[in-house]
C-alpha cells in the first residue's frame, strides 16, 4: 500500500491548510533540508486529502482565487499577511526604555547616545 502525502514550503499554506482540517503526516510532518549553498528549507508534509482546496487557495494570487470574498480562507489568508506584516514594524521598531523615579516616567530610546541619556536624565 502506497501513502499518499503532500507537502509545501510556504509555512502560512501549512498553518491555513491545518486550520482547515488537513492532517500533518505521522512519521517527519517537517522536515529540513540544507542545499549545498548553506540554503535552509523547510517541507510542511501532510496526508492527502483533508485541505486540498485550502491549499489550492492559498497558493493562489489574491486576483485569482475562486472563493466567495467573504470565505474563511481569505480571512485566515489575510491574517497571516498582516501578521508577517506587523513581525516586520516590530523589527525596525526601535526599542524605548522606560525609567520611572519620584514620580515621573521618562522614555528614552534604545539608540540614544550615552550623552543623551545623561542629558534626560538630568531632568528627572
Amino acid at each position: 500500500m502506497t501513502e499518499a502525502y503532500w507537502g509545501t514550503t510556504n509555512i502560512k499554506v501549512a498553518s491555513a491548510v491545518a486550520s482547515f482540517g488537513a492532517k500533518p503526516r505521522q512519521l517527519d510532518p517537517v522536515t529540513r533540508t540544507i542545499k549545498e549553498s548553506g540554503e535552509v528549507q523547510a517541507t510542511f508534509w501532510f496526508e492527502a486529502g483533508a485541505g486540498a482546496e485550502a491549499k489550492a487557495e492559498m497558493e493562489r494570487p489574491w486576483s485569482e482565487m475562486k472563493s466567495d470574498p467573504e470565505s474563511p480562507i481569505r480571512y485566515v489568508r489575510a491574517a497571516l499577511e498582516n501578521r508577517e506584516t506587523f513581525l516586520g514594524l516590530l523589527k525596525r521598531a526601535v526599542p524605548v526604555r522606560v525609567i520611572q523615579r519620584g514620580g515621573q516616567t521618562l522614555l528614552i530610546s534604545e539608540n540614544a547616545t550615552s550623552e543623551q541619556r545623561r542629558a534626560i536624565l538630568k531632568h528627572l
